[in-house]
């Protein structure tokens, strides 16, 4: 980890939650399914406040740019598809496959609103 973000962590009095081998084990829980590629939103410890939205992320460069770098990330099971411009998009739940995959990796999560947390650090008291 590098000194920019340890002074952020320090700064920010975050404790960790997460490791790399926790952050690896929970793509391949939430990616296994090859016909679900779960939509998210990651904050980063450096940002103040999110900008983005949910969306499917590429986890490749997630875990290229360091998963140390992860505050928090949240989970929406309910994948949308599009159908056409009068139909309301086709959901399908995967809370269960999610849920499953979050406790048979023992990964620490907050479900709230149907939206699943993992903190990679938390604040401090």
């Amino acid at each position: 980890m590098d000194a920019h973000t340890l002074k952020i962590i320090s700064d920010k009095n975050l404790n960790s939650c997460m490791n790399n081998t926790k952050w690896n084990e929970l793509v391949s829980a939430i990616t296994s399914d090859p016909n679900h590629n779960p939509n998210v939103i990651i904050k980063y410890i450096q940002e103040d406040k999110i900008t983005s939205s949910f969306t499917p992320v590429w986890w490749e460069d997630v875990k290229r740019d360091g998963f140390e770098i992860i505050e928090w990330v949240k989970i929406d099971p309910i994948s949308k598809e599009y159908v056409g411009r009068l139909v309301e998009p086709s959901e399908t739940d995967y809370s269960d496959f999610i849920e499953q995959g979050l406790k048979s990796c023992n990964i620490p999560f907050e479900l709230d609103n149907g939206i699943y947390t993992i903190y990679g650090y938390k604040p401090g008291n």
